[in-house]
């Protein structure tokens, strides 16, 4: 069976849609660029593809049959659709546009106040910073550049390891002033992320028997935890890559020393093929001196 074979012709929708919101052959010939005649042979030819009438004709007035108001609604839907897909596609017109994938956590906290220096060392590269959350495939996304947090790199890929992650208590000055030593956490407010590691494996760490009900509130996503605790909202188990600029601005204090490994990392990667541009081959050099400063 072919695939969409009842579909009309982009023309012919665009000229129903005008004369089904504007209730005119003549009004909507004007603005689609025909002849009121072409516009009302068009109609005929689109009502005999649908198979029923679309329009009522009273006089020079048309107006919509039931079965034309409910066509009108998708018709107009998709065009829309159409549409924004189109403006969707300039980013990829623009010279320089190098689109780079990272979580929400790292665009904001790490890669977002770094855009400045990135582009005082490639000035033509224009980032377009991609958070949508979707799993990485350079054969079939329009990435260039991406950040991911693993135990390695995937295979096939060039990789730059921007840092090794490790996770350690982060709260406002005003509450990591309460606590003195690491079982004080037991009776702090705490920050919850989702992820594999959480503070019953940290107290483990540092040495504190974990408590047998969790309190607190939950964040799906780092950069929110990060922004709760700097708002004094309790005390997140962070990482000390994305939570680097919040400590060294005094906004987040590192109550204690104690440090957890997660064996995991943060990785640049980028495929072969979208490392021949100049541009993404510029924002990749300048990722490189990044990971020389952060490892």
């Amino acid at each position: 069976m072919v695939k969409f074979r009842h579909i009309p012709p982009t023309q012919f929708l665009k000229g129903f849609e005008a004369a089904a919101r504007l209730e005119s052959f003549s009004r909507a010939a004007e603005e689609v660029g025909l002849t009121q005649s072409a516009i009302s042979h068009q109609m005929r030819l689109l009502e005999g593809q649908v198979g029923q009438p679309l329009f009522l004709r009273i006089g020079r007035e048309v107006r919509l049959t039931d079965a034309g108001r409910d066509y009108h609604r998708t018709v107009r839907r998709c065009l829309e659709m159409l549409e924004e897909g189109y403006r969707r596609l300039e980013p990829y017109r623009k010279p320089g546009s190098v689109v780079i994938y990272a979580p929400r956590g790292v665009a904001r906290r790490w890669l977002l106040p770094r855009l400045p220096a990135l582009k005082a060392a490639a000035p033509a590269c224009e980032p377009w910073l991609d958070t949508s959350g979707a799993a990485v495939d350079f054969e079939t996304m329009e990435v260039d550049i991406a950040i991911v947090h693993a135990h390695e790199p995937p295979a096939g890929c060039e990789s730059l390891l921007l840092a090794h992650d490790s996770l350690s208590p982060v709260a406002g000055p005003a509450l990591a002033g309460t606590l003195r030593e690491p079982a004080d956490i037991l009776s702090a407010p705490l920050i919850h992320e989702e992820g594999p590691v959480g503070w019953a494996d940290w107290l483990a760490q540092a040495g504190v028997a974990p408590a047998a009900v969790w309190s607190g509130a939950n964040f799906s996503d780092s950069d929110t935890a990060l922004t709760a605790a700097e708002l004094g909202q309790g005390v997140a188990l962070a990482s000390l890559f994305l939570a680097q600029d919040a400590l060294a601005a005094g906004m987040l204090v590192r109550p204690f020393e104690v440090t957890m490994e997660t064996g995991r990392g943060w990785y640049a990667i980028s495929s072969p093929v979208r490392l021949r541009d100049e541009d993404v081959r510029d924002a990749w050099r300048w990722l490189a001196t990044m990971a020389a400063g952060e490892t």
